[in-house]
């Protein structure tokens, strides 16, 4: 545990999803920005309830994997108080769907429902991958809903055929949400070998982890650099893509600083809060 108790106060944060949370809030906010659409009131609290569930989920098969004797400070703070977050877990995911059916329209409904459709096959996948010994990959994977989640009600108010620069937008965010999943693995390699969780880094090896980062922050990078200088009008949009981009290369560039008080997690997480900035 982190000796302070502001330091604590922020662990527990972080466990509960709320930092992941409110960087899903804040791609909300940069999806209904660069499409330029009026999102419903009732989106909001659906998207926030939703990114947690699917990770709190995730978080209670990483704490019954190891129960008490869990490394991992959320993975053992899910384990120790599991009825807790399994009737949270529960009560959030039906609330979700009650507000999604009273209040969203009938295609957010339906491509929300296969979306988590999707999310519940992912999870179920990770379960059988664990006990047959593959690995199913997980940070891919998780960046793929987080990114689909945000982005799959502002698309459908949208209405419109996808640009170019929009499709590219979309994978930008989604290399890096993986990216970021790959550096919290690549940090945390040690202790995940400990509690027998698989990640990227477990399985295929510390050297393997680094250079596929690199290689998708680069690509970011070079995505992000080549939309800012072609499109004029959404400058400030893609100043952040560069912006993020850079914070996450720098947490890959000294791991030695971001080690220490998992400073790895917090500016990691702090990262995807940025486009807040868009908020007028």
């Amino acid at each position: 545990l982190k000796k302070s108790f502001g330091g604590y106060l922020l662990q527990l944060f972080q466990s509960f999803s709320l930092d992941v949370v409110t960087g899903a809030l804040a791609g909300g906010v940069f999806a209904v920005n660069i499409l330029t659409v009026k999102p419903d009131f009732w989106w909001w609290p659906v998207l926030a309830m939703s990114v947690w569930v699917v990770y709190t989920a995730d978080h209670l098969i990483d704490g019954f994997n190891q129960k008490r004797a869990a490394l991992i400070f959320r993975h053992r703070l899910h384990y120790r108080f599991r009825y807790f977050f399994m009737a949270a877990l529960f009560i959030v995911s039906m609330l979700t769907l009650i507000l999604v059916i009273v209040f969203l329209n009938t295609r957010v409904l339906l491509w929300g429902f296969i979306t988590g459709l999707g999310a519940l096959i992912y999870l179920g996948l990770i379960i059988i991958g664990r006990k047959k010994g593959f690995y199913f990959q997980k940070e891919f994977f998780i960046s793929f809903f987080y990114v689909i989640g945000i982005w799959l009600a502002p698309l459908i108010w949208y209405g419109k055929a996808l640009s170019f620069s929009f499709i590219l937008t979309l994978v930008i965010f989604v290399l890096l949400v993986w990216s970021e999943g790959l550096l919290t693995a690549l940090y945390e390699r040690e202790s995940d070998k400990e509690d027998q969780i698989q990640s990227f880094c477990t399985f295929y090896g510390q050297r393997t982890t680094r250079r596929l980062i690199l290689i998708l922050l680069i690509i970011s990078m070079l995505f992000s650099l080549g939309l800012l200088l072609s499109i004029a009008s959404l400058r400030k949009e893609y100043i952040l893509l560069v912006a993020m981009t850079a914070s996450l290369m720098a947490i890959y560039r000294f791991p030695s600083f971001f080690h220490k008080n998992e400073r790895y997690r917090t500016l990691g997480e702090l990262t995807f809060w940025l486009p807040f900035l868009l908020l007028p």
